[in-house]
């Protein structure tokens, strides 16, 4: 084989394995016990949404909630997040806000960058359609008007529905 073309080769590898997707830019501790939430946004606070996720897991689910802000903010980060949530956390599904900062409260249509994503461990079956009618329909329409205990309790009550009841 040339020199040449090998050393061509020996460049498209490098530069195609630095390629990848980027690191998710959450700063993850390590789970406490009986943790389901990790709210460092602070949408959270007054919500239902720990006591629900708790009431959860007693049935044998255990669903996390996240939200964070990054200028990164984006559908691939909430996905990725949540990948890394469920696989370091050790939870069934995580459900994840993420929004550029200070745009969870945002009411400017123009500039708002804010994502909600439902995100499966490998060992748990989410439907399509469920993960759709969440992320994709409902969600949107709650976030529109900043109403973020209610995004997760709209997840909650859909995954209930379909995965417990």
């Amino acid at each position: 084989m040339p020199r040449r073309l090998v050393a061509a080769l020996a460049i498209a590898v490098l530069a195609l394995g630095g390629c990848g997707e980027p690191d998710v830019d959450l700063d993850l501790p390590a789970r406490a016990p009986d943790q389901h939430i990790l709210d460092t946004a602070g949408v959270l606070d007054g919500s239902d949404v720990a006591e629900r996720l708790d009431a959860l897991a007693d049935e044998g689910l255990d669903i996390v909630a996240v939200t964070y802000e990054t200028p990164r903010a984006s559908l691939g980060e909430s996905r990725r997040a949540g990948q890394l949530v469920v696989e370091e956390w050790g939870a069934d599904i995580a459900l994840v806000a993420v929004a550029a900062p200070d745009n969870f409260t945002s009411t400017d249509d123009r500039t708002r960058e804010r994502f909600f994503g439902l995100e499966p461990a490998g060992t748990v079956t989410v439907p399509r359609g469920l993960r759709e009618r969440v992320a994709e329909e409902r969600a949107p329409v709650l976030a529109e008007v900043n109403d973020w205990p209610g995004v997760f309790a709209m997840a909650i009550d859909e995954i209930e529905r379909e995965l417990v009841e």
